[in-house]
């Protein structure tokens, strides 16, 4: 890298910005349309139940999702917010923001393929264990306060009433068919007090159901905006001028600051999991530690800085310091293991 001419380097980091804008922007838009027809064929009250805080199976739901969704660190963002908006429980919904873009069948076969099945059992069972664990701490912990209300907001609730027993006595209510008096949709916020005037619910056809979550999707990709053409910069930037000689000189096998400072540098490193493991490959290859490479995998996978900048719009500070903490935890423990067991 640090041989490549400047011009031809910028060239790179342009058409790389380029790919990764138009990537986000499909993806986020994609996902966000497919949890939007989710949210309106399941009933907010299952995906409370399912993805609950309550129940420890809410946390083992949301790992598992997590695992078998093939997304990276930036395309997990437009999930987390729908489940949120939904109803869904704080630490599931974070259980499977740590664990989708480190374990899925993508990246386990890779692993599998590069390292053999006892490391492969080993990155995804602490992959998935710890990203259960650390969630669970953060929801115990009071984390779910420090949510963005304007953006995590609930949907407002909908109830279907009788005209007749808007307008009519109880006793008379036999008299008046649902024929003649259609059912209305009244807006409740969330303490149950009714908003505006009811108005007629007329079913609504599969075309418009899906141009309305369209725009639904697109209008909430344009809040995310700003935040996406900041961590593309950053994501571009990173990958056109951060070299990775010096990696392996202070990152090598033997060295004593290798696994957390592999663990540092993958963060700001946007790459996939999937392209993250023959990179690996290629580090181990030069002499790079088994440990410092497990944890360079882990850091580039599990945390970015554009997945962070998107992730601002979402979360306050304490939240983004807790998972990048968190993410590196995971990654330093993993590369521990791997060091001392293979």
């Amino acid at each position: 890298m640090t041989s490549q001419p400047l011009f031809d380097r910028l060239i790179d980091t342009g058409l790389f910005a380029l790919q990764l804008f138009a990537e986000l922007a499909l993806l986020f838009v994609l996902i966000s349309f497919l949890v939007g027809a989710l949210q309106e064929w399941l009933p907010a009250d299952k995906v409370r139940h399912y993805l609950s805080a309550r129940h420890g199976h809410g946390y083992l739901i949301g790992a598992l999702i997590g695992a078998a969704t093939p997304f990276c660190s930036c395309s997990t963002v437009p999930l987390t917010l729908g489940l949120l908006k939904s109803g869904a429980g704080f630490g599931p919904t974070m259980t499977l923001l740590f664990a989708s873009p480190l374990v899925n069948p993508i990246i386990i076969a890779l692993f599998w393929i590069t390292f053999g099945i006892e490391l492969t059992i080993l990155y995804t069972a602490m992959g998935l264990g710890m990203a259960i664990g650390v969630s669970w701490l953060m929801d115990r912990s009071g984390f779910e306060r420090y949510l963005k209300n304007d953006v995590i907001g609930r949907k407002v609730q909908t109830a279907s009433v009788s005209l007749s027993s808007l307008q009519q006595p109880a006793a008379n209510t036999q008299c008046c068919s649902t024929a003649q008096n259609p059912p209305l949709t009244v807006r409740l916020d969330a303490s149950g007090i009714g908003v505006g005037q009811p108005s007629v619910a007329l079913p609504e056809t599969f075309a418009p159901r899906a141009r309305r979550l369209l725009m639904e999707a697109v209008n909430q990709f344009r809040s995310f905006l700003p935040h996406v053409v900041i961590g593309v910069l950053i994501g571009s930037f990173a990958h056109g001028f951060v070299p990775d000689e010096w990696l392996i000189q202070y990152a090598g096998e033997g060295s004593f600051w290798a696994i957390p400072l592999a663990a540092i540098v993958g963060v700001p490193l946007y790459v996939r999991g999937s392209t993250m493991i023959p990179i690996a490959m290629t580090l181990t290859a030069k002499g790079m530690g088994i440990g410092a490479v497990i944890a360079l995998v882990i850091g580039g996978a599990g945390a970015s800085l554009p997945e962070m900048v998107m992730l601002k719009r979402m979360f306050r500070w304490p939240i983004l310091l807790a998972f990048l903490f968190s993410v590196f935890s995971i990654a330093v423990t993993t590369g521990v293991l791997a060091e001392a067991f293979f």
